[in-house]
């Protein structure tokens, strides 16, 4: 089967990739917005093709000779949901045979308690979530025009190269104090270790029962945000966490938002003469390059509200239908993630640990 898998540059297309050219599973074919990928990408030997989004031309030629596609590829404002429509027209015009497609379970907006896939999907005015309904409202529609669909709604994904779920965290669980108390972690961290996530796309892809269904992909376990927090301290070897206070915290979330919101308009619209002036003068970079640390490491009013809900994203559907069984807990997650934190340099060998020689 050859398939071609979009996003492939990105932390689960990659690791789709991955997965799916060493174990055989696969004649793999990626796509990526820009050459070259990724060293990552680029040291397996795989095919690689340019495949942006918004470039049918570019979609009509990635298809050519493929079987099936995975779509992990995403992107800012109206492309996800655009592109997403350009790559079905496409799929559909060469013939491919399944089409499985990334989604999340932001398309549930801000359900709580246990939500399954009979919960309707709600825009709560997030672009990342609402851009998924939309594109998943797409894969609805080529359904019903003959595309064989599949979509995978998968929880918080986290593993070796996962930008947002592990190396931020673990940079910031570096500095003290620590941004959120226990008070405010209690809720539900429906964590997914990234190789359960590919054992469920590839269901997805040869399991016939899964056409035309979403599923939720969640983990085995349902750890709160603060046994996470700690459990990755731990294993990283540093000392126990200390928290700010939870009014401390809060306001300086408050405090940081408008310097965010500022920095976002000055990127957006001046990104160019920004960067450029970085690059002539070593201060501004410097200053430019402190300030970016101290935006990304500072709590935001959302972290609040996510780490505090108490939700949970069954796996049952999945399990009935496809097979699809998680089988990494959280320790052996996070101890993965470490051992490719200290690799890849982002924290330092704890001292006297096995994971050190790992």
């Amino acid at each position: 089967m050859r398939v071609l898998i979009t996003g492939a540059a990105g932390f689960i297309g990659g690791r789709v990739t991955e997965s799916f050219h060493e174990s055989g599973f696969a004649n793999v074919r990626a796509g990526v917005r820009q050459l070259p990928a990724t060293p990552r990408i680029d040291r397996l030997g795989v095919e690689i093709v340019r495949c942006d989004m918004m470039d049918p031309s570019q979609l009509s030629k990635a298809l050519e000779g493929t079987d099936a596609v995975v779509h992990c590829a995403r992107g800012p404002g109206p492309v996800t949901a655009q592109g997403t429509r350009n790559l079905l027209g496409a799929a559909l015009h060469a013939g491919v045979g399944r089409f499985v497609h990334l989604s999340t379970i932001d398309v549930y907006g801000d359900a709580t308690g246990e939500v399954d896939e009979e919960t309707p999907v709600r825009r709560v005015g997030s672009e990342y979530g609402d851009s998924k309904i939309e594109a998943e409202e797409a894969c609805w529609r080529y359904l019903q025009r003959g595309l064989a669909v599949s979509v995978l709604r998968p929880t918080i994904v986290h593993g070796p190269f996962s930008a947002s779920w592990t190396v931020e965290f673990a940079e910031r669980l570096q500095v003290r104090p620590w941004p959120f108390p226990p008070e405010v972690c209690g809720g539900t961290c429906n964590l997914l270790y990234v190789d359960d996530l590919v054992a469920a796309v590839r269901l997805a892809l040869t399991e016939s029962s899964a056409v035309g269904e979403a599923f939720n992909i969640n983990g085995p376990e349902r750890p709160t945000w603060h046994e996470y927090f700690s459990a990755l301290n731990e294993a990283m070897g540093l000392p126990p966490i200390e928290a700010s206070p939870p009014a401390s915290s809060r306001m300086t979330a408050w405090a940081i938002k408008p310097v965010r919101q500022v920095a976002r308009f000055g990127l957006r619209h001046f990104g160019g003469q920004i960067m450029a002036l970085a690059e002539r003068s070593g201060w501004v970079g410097r200053a430019m390059r402190a300030a970016e640390a101290r935006i990304r490491k500072a709590p935001t009013t959302g972290e609040f509200e996510l780490y505090g809900r108490s939700v949970s994203f069954p796996n049952e559907k999945a399990t009935r239908l496809i097979g699809y069984v998680p089988s990494v807990n959280m320790e052996r997650g996070i101890e993965s993630s470490v051992r490719w934190l200290l690799r890849s340099g982002y924290i330092d060998s704890p001292a006297g640990s096995a994971l050190a020689d790992g």
